[in-house]
């Protein structure tokens, strides 16, 4: 399917500010705001050109703070979309905005009108870069109103700068990880120019700011690029849009470039082809047809540095990205393709984490899992029945997981363990773990924030009483089953994960969101099945998991549910899915 967007220009008359770099007249061409048989006359233009039948259409007013302008500005302008849609022959509308400027109900009434993706115009979110640019708003506005976005069901874009004033690449790259964690689908880089009439002119002529040069701004935005599609954020597009404007006298300096998409996608390839160590004077590669022009490179350049190594190169379409010399071909997948997953260089804002697992986990799991902290692995015991006496959520309760500080522990589970864990805030439980149900079920509870959810009738006292003594009045859920977090997995405090259908009853008859796993797919020995959540752990904006997502038939679905939910995807091995008892994360005592 064919996507088209029938782009609506505003100029940036809706904001308040003008930060540091801005000049919308020379950015959009824009001056003046089109009226209602303007907008109608580029729709229809857009749709005669449009010659695939199989295809998606979406109206995006750009350029402007689109829910900046009078509710009823905005509305009129929605309204013109309307019989589009009724038709069928627009499929819905897009817009960028500031973050400061979105609110709930606001939202609301731009679904109900159509809005099926909304960008904001982050730019950076170091509220320090922030500030010096003259952005008016903070971090905590981009957090808030991407929340609001994503938790309608609208498409979250937040776009980005490169190079800004006072800023650096580490801090782009925390923009870029804030961007994944906050859950946008899509994303915009825009590397920083110096436009004439603007702050940024002055700065720069004072020796005050020095832009990007054109060739740091590609290696940059291939990293960003590289980044984003492997956390599954799309990337829309690469520098701004040509303009007569920016080709003429309103461009002072920095990377600006018609082909600079062109560019950073050469970049990429040339990364690639430059891993590759074949003992041969002749080499044949071959990439599929649509990448044929980027893998030579920008104006050759891949194939010239690639000439410096072999005396014949060719480079050519093919169904899949492969080398071949003397007639012996292999594909380089394996050695091209970087792994979405670098345990050594994930860091929960403590390199020291503690963590709590099976030692029946299989042994590619177990290593993958000792890259993310110092693990204390529990083994099978005879203190409850052999599939589940491994299992930590048996023998240990965390509140709040994804940033636990504190567990209580069975009396039972042994000196040795809690010797290994003395450097955590722990406390002692008062029921023993037993060898039947509901013996093996008092610590098997799941509790965010001041929400309790348990089979209460078997909570062990140590709990009820920590939820007592809450600041606030805490909100306890009785389910049928004892075993609930082995069955469930809270985001947070509104959206779960869960196996069990009265689980699901419960939560979302108490108005909470929850995605089911039908628990077959799941292995747990010596059972015809195990529970999904208990091969899962949290920590911070992750969801670390023993096996991977694609055995489940809701794969796709779920992973979408976890993205929305601002959290990204740990797996552990590429196997089976295992119930593992839960994996706990905890941070030590400061």
């Amino acid at each position: 399917m064919k996507h088209y967007n029938i782009p609506v220009f505003l100029p940036e008359l809706a904001c308040p500010f003008r930060c540091v770099y801005c000049n919308q007249f020379s950015i959009t061409g824009k001056q003046k705001m089109p009226d209602i048989q303007e907008v109608k006359s580029t729709i229809d233009r857009y749709l005669e050109s449009f010659k695939e039948k199989d295809r998606f259409v979406e109206v995006a007013f750009f350029g402007g703070n689109f829910t900046g302008l009078p509710e009823k500005m905005q509305d009129d302008f929605l309204k013109i979309v309307q019989p589009y849609l009724e038709k069928g022959v627009v499929n819905g509308i897009r817009c960028s905005t500031r973050p400061d400027y979105i609110d709930e109900k606001r939202v609301k009434t731009l679904k109900s009108l159509g809005m099926l993706n909304i960008e904001l115009g982050a730019q950076t979110t170091n509220d320090g870069v922030l500030q010096r640019c003259g952005r008016g708003h903070t971090y905590k506005d981009i957090e808030k109103a991407s929340q609001i976005i994503v938790g309608e069901g609208i498409t979250l874009g937040l776009q980005m700068m490169l190079g800004l004033p006072f800023d650096n690449f580490d801090h782009d790259m925390q923009t870029a990880r804030d961007i994944v964690r906050l859950g946008a689908h899509e994303t915009r880089i825009y590397p920083c120019i110096v436009v004439k009439d603007t702050e940024l002119e002055r700065l720069y002529k004072n020796g005050e700011y020095s832009p990007l040069a054109l060739d740091e701004a590609v290696e940059q935005s291939a990293t960003l690029y590289e980044y984003f599609t492997e956390n599954d954020v799309k990337v829309l597009r690469i520098g701004l849009h040509t303009s007569d404007d920016l080709n003429g006298d309103a461009l002072v300096a920095g990377p600006y470039h018609k082909n600079l998409a062109e560019m950073v996608f050469s970049r990429l390839w040339g990364r690639k082809l430059d891993k590759i160590d074949e003992k041969s004077d002749k080499i044949v590669i071959e990439v599929p047809e649509n990448q044929l022009n980027h893998a030579i490179g920008y104006k050759g350049e891949n194939k010239k540095k690639l000439e410096e190594r072999y005396k014949k190169v060719v480079i050519r379409s093919g169904p899949s990205f492969r080398v071949q010399r003397s007639g012996i071909e292999k594909s380089p997948a394996n050695m091209m393709e970087i792994s979405p997953l670098r345990y050594s260089s994930i860091r929960f804002g403590r390199n020291d984490m503690c963590v709590i697992a099976s030692a029946t986990m299989p042994a590619e799991a177990r290593e993958n899992l000792s890259k993310l902290g110092s693990v204390t692995w529990l083994e099978p015991s005879d203190l409850a029945y052999p599939s589940i006496s491994s299992h930590p959520d048996i023998f240990f309760f965390c509140h709040n997981e994804r940033h636990c500080e504190s567990v209580i522990y069975a009396p039972n589970i042994g000196k040795r363990i809690t010797h290994a864990l003395s450097q955590l805030d722990i406390k002692e439980g008062n029921a023993s773990v037993g060898h039947k149900y509901p013996d093996t079920c008092h610590y098997n509870a799941v509790g965010i924030g001041n929400t309790l959810i348990h089979n209460l009738l078997h909570t062990d006292l140590s709990i009820l009483d920590l939820y007592g003594k809450m600041w606030t009045k805490s909100v306890q859920h009785n389910v049928n089953q004892g075993y609930t977090r082995c069955n469930l997995l809270a985001l947070n405090e509104n959206n779960y994960i869960t196996s069990d259908f009265g689980i699901k009853k419960v939560l979302e008859e108490n108005g909470f969101n929850v995605f089911y796993v039908d628990p077959h797919q799941i292995v747990l020995p010596g059972h015809d099945h195990g529970f999904f959540p208990g091969c899962c752990g949290l920590v911070d904006d992750y969801v670390v998991v023993c096996g991977s997502l694609k055995h489940l038939r809701e794969c796709k679905e779920l992973k979408k549910f976890i993205r929305r939910n601002g959290m990204r995807i740990i797996e552990l091995y590429d196997g089976e899915l295992i119930d593992v008892g839960s994996i706990f994360f905890v941070r030590p005592k400061a």
